[in-house]
């Protein structure tokens, strides 16, 4: 008899409990992306890419500068056209959680032959309100987006105010693919931010939206499918393995190399940042 009960009691648990993950997961298809948050003021302006023959002007080019906490105590932004045809180098920019760390969050930057340099991050777009966690963010809880920076914001903050340890490789790529690559990833900007899309720890988050790039222009180059996708902290070797990286070091020379953390602390914010973190 109590055998019995407890069949029924089980039985009706799982019922429960199915009808409420169906529920959960047609929410979950369901959910509208917001655009009307009370946004985190590093990704509260969005921005975009206007594109003329060679030329694209980049608008809201985030230049923020922080206090030791990372709250920004300036926050600018500034529009620059760049000549398409004047690319020079891609540089590939992973920033581990910390020492060790599986985690990490991971950038492109684009060189011109001005010495003026372009970094785009993709990331979950918080509010005031929230924090990332790699849980919350596999499911719909933040918009995607595109960060057009400065350097001396995206690269700075990271090793002047965070102090975390920030590499910066420069990759194997000719002048025509990396601009091709460029204006992917802009015309991508572009299109979540008429169209907005969900983050996802897992198959849409900073490093697997770069892979997807990289693929569309040299398809197949990376597994559509790979477990440096969710443990970010390993990529840099995966495209070191894949001979994206212009060296002929492995990974842990690689890393010690093109870590940028002592030099960026040595120079401090100057004008011509970019340059002198890379001698």
């Amino acid at each position: 008899m109590e055998k019995t009960i407890f069949h029924k009691i089980f039985k009706y648990f799982i019922i429960l409990v199915s009808v409420f993950f169906c529920i959960f997961i047609i929410w979950q298809i369901f959910k509208k992306v917001p655009t009307d948050k009370n946004w985190k003021d590093t990704l509260k302006i969005l921005s975009t890419a206007e594109f003329k023959d060679n030329l694209v002007t980049v608008k809201n080019i985030r230049n923020f500068q922080y206090d030791s906490n990372g709250n920004p105590t300036v926050k600018n932004y500034y529009n620059k056209t760049y000549d398409l045809n004047n690319l020079k180098k891609v540089w590939y920019i992973t920033d581990p959680f910390s020492p060790g760390s599986p985690f990490a969050h991971t950038f492109l930057s684009f060189e011109f032959n001005d010495e003026s340099f372009l970094a785009i991050t993709i990331e979950g777009r918080l509010a005031k309100n929230q924090s990332y966690g790699m849980l919350n963010g596999t499911l719909h809880t933040f918009p995607l987006i595109y960060i057009a920076a400065d350097e001396r914001d995206v690269i700075y903050v990271r090793t002047n105010i965070f102090k975390d340890g920030v590499y910066v490789y420069p990759l194997i790529t000719n002048t025509k693919d990396g601009r091709l690559l460029l204006v992917d990833m802009l015309k991508k900007m572009n299109d979540i931010g008429a169209h907005p899309v969900w983050y996802n720890s897992i198959n849409a988050n900073c490093t697997s939206s770069i892979a997807m790039h990289v693929n569309k222009i040299w398809p197949g180059l990376l597994p559509k499918i790979e477990w440096q996708s969710l443990f970010t902290g390993f990529a840099d070797k995966l495209i070191l393995d894949k001979g994206l990286i212009e060296t002929n070091l492995n990974i842990n020379d690689a890393r010690n190399k093109f870590n940028v953390t002592d030099i960026s602390n040595k120079i401090g914010y100057v004008e011509n940042y970019s340059i002198l973190i890379r001698k």
